[in-house]
């Protein structure tokens, strides 16, 4: 990861940590003065007449966590004296079929309910917050809840003011959160057009997905849409659920190549599609309890299927993949705290119940970085395959015995210089050389011997011409050097200088001993209009006339047929 990508990184983990500790209090200190909490051994509809036996004592702190009931659920509340007026509010703003009935007299076997059913009350800028009503201290309570809905919250007694500074507490977390994911969301919408990625779509999809859900869970919807139902916050939020394991199963399909990389992997995880659209079909049509139950089979088969891959992908080698398993283990982290309070056997508190939301934020955050760490993979292996196409394209130009160009360098290389000094009117001229009696030679000496031969041909060639002059291997032992920019004397000159510094440097044979080399060469000077076929053609005229002359000497052919040599 660059210097920059790392930046990033610390940034979003910076604020995911200011998140953690900001989605709420975690600790709270409560002023309970011996408040008492009993679960009651009754699940009736209407109001007990006769006093119920207690089932269980719940937390002194109002901490209820009681799984999911199909039927009514009933505590009984005793509340210690208090200096001034209190409100009691349920964290849990999903239970908003919420309850209170104060006892006002107690006979020991009978209960006589002479105040009026008092039913949860919404005001002010706690509009969205949670069940709350107005209680007196001291008093003894009742209070019925019925919902599809894990019960798990917490019971808060507090003051007016103690209830607004929770609130804001509360407001401040959940902007936080709502903060890092639409800014996740637009950061990688740009990257999605830009690079057509649909890995990119499908995360800022997951992210969308999530805000949703958080919106429903926590009551925020209601803040905008106050007259919205119970039932149609619900089924938006388990809708949003399905969203969810969607765009994950869909994110993580792309984003490990499961297509091509792991096929029975992938049809699996297209399989899981029709169970998240039959349980968003299920939360409008068939709501409660066994909807509930539904989402929590999906969620936990989805979350293994994408723990699956995600080290599967790891196994065989695909190095992004240990982002996207941290990613997942702490939504999966979160998600397990999330079902274990949701079926009682968690206790509820802070981590419990807000566990899933710092999960998928932090798990938002390493997908980023699982994405862009699978940018900078493949913009490496996309720079190694350039270079490595550049190194099988110059191959492809180059001699593999001698290290100089080759024919096909010279057919593609010539016809462009003949062009640039047609359209420049500079001078090119073209050397085309021969190796004398190299047959005899290789006979003589051996192929080995030969190609040692040539080998140290090119050598001289190369101590004597420019780095811009190309050497070219036309075929056999012989070579071409086009000559930018040089007229016929200059040219001449460099052919002289080729073959005096060939005759004098012998060939060191492997067995011992030296060989004398000899070379004649042709050349020639473009005239305008010739093409390089033309070019190339007198030059070879004049190579071999240099041969029929006795081998060893440099020939020009000049414009008007005359040879000098």
């Amino acid at each position: 990861m660059t210097r920059h990508g790392a930046g990033v990184a610390a940034v979003w983990g910076l604020l995911a940590l200011v998140l953690a500790i900001g989605l709420g209090p975690v600790a709270e200190s409560l002023d309970r003065r011996g408040d008492r909490f009993a679960l009651l051994d009754y699940q009736g509809d209407a109001v007990p007449t006769r006093k119920p036996a207690s089932k269980r004592l719940l937390s002194e702190q109002g901490e209820v966590s009681l799984g999911l009931s199909s039927r009514p659920v009933w505590i009984a509340i005793e509340l210690a004296r208090r200096g001034e007026p209190h409100l009691m509010y349920l964290s849990n703003p999903l239970l908003r079929s919420a309850s209170l009935y104060r006892r006002d007299t107690e006979d020991g076997q009978s209960w006589r309910l002479e105040a009026p059913v008092q039913e949860a009350v919404y005001r002010g800028d706690m509009a969205t917050a949670r069940p709350l009503f107005e209680v007196e201290t001291p008093g003894r309570y009742l209070l019925k809840l019925n919902t599809a809905q894990a019960l798990r919250f917490t019971i808060r007694v507090v003051t007016e003011e103690e209830m607004h500074r929770n609130w804001r507490d509360f407001l401040l977390g959940q902007g936080l959160y709502f903060g890092l994911v639409m800014g996740l969301a637009l950061y990688n919408g740009l990257l999605l057009l830009g690079l057509r990625d649909t890995s990119y779509l499908w995360y800022v999809c997951f992210l969308i997905g999530s805000a949703g859900y958080f919106l429903c869970q926590n009551g925020l919807l209601y803040r905008a849409f106050p007259e919205m139902s119970t039932a149609t916050n619900e089924a938006l939020l388990l809708t949003s659920l399905a969203w969810i394991s969607v765009s994950g199963l869909q994110f993580c399909r792309r984003f490990l190549l499961l297509g091509h990389e792991d096929p029975v992997v992938d049809r699996g995880m297209l399989a899981m599609w029709p169970l998240a659209g039959v349980g968003a079909g299920l939360a409008w049509w068939f709501p409660g309890y066994v909807t509930v139950m539904y989402f929590s089979l999906i969620g936990l088969l989805v979350l293994c299927g994408i723990l699956g891959s995600s080290v599967r992908a790891l196994l065989r080698g695909f190095r992004s993949a240990r982002w996207l398993l941290l990613a997942w283990s702490a939504l999966v982290a979160g998600a397990a705290s999330l079902l274990l309070s949701t079926y009682g056997l968690l206790p509820h508190g802070f981590w419990s119940y807000h566990g899933f939301q710092v999960g998928s934020a932090l798990e938002s955050v390493l997908l980023s970085l699982a994405l862009a760490d699978r940018i900078s993979l493949l913009q490496r292996e996309r720079q190694a395959l350039l270079s490595e196409q550049a190194r099988l394209h110059g191959m492809s130009y180059i001699d593999g015995l001698t290290g100089v160009h080759n024919r096909r360098y010279l057919d593609e290389a010539l016809p462009v210089a003949v062009q640039a000094a047609e359209s420049s009117g500079r001078p090119l001229s073209l050397i085309m050389l021969d190796l004398d009696n190299f047959k005899r030679f290789n006979d003589g000496w051996g192929h080995a011997e030969g190609d040692r031969a040539l080998q140290h041909l090119t050598a001289v060639i190369d101590e004597v011409i420019r780095d811009v002059d190309p050497v070219c291997r036309y075929g056999g032992e012989e070579f071409v050097i086009p000559l930018k920019e040089r007229d016929a004397r200059q040219a001449m000159e460099i052919a002289e200088r080729i073959r005096k510094e060939l005759a004098a440097s012998p060939l060191s044979l492997q067995e011992g001993g030296a060989a004398l080399l000899t070379c004649t060469l042709g050349v020639a000077t473009r005239q305008p209009g010739e093409t390089a076929a033309a070019l190339l053609r007198r030059a070879d005229q004049a190579l071999y006339r240099g041969k029929y002359a006795g081998r060893d000497r440099a020939v020009l052919h000049s414009p008007v047929g005359s040879e000098a040599p």
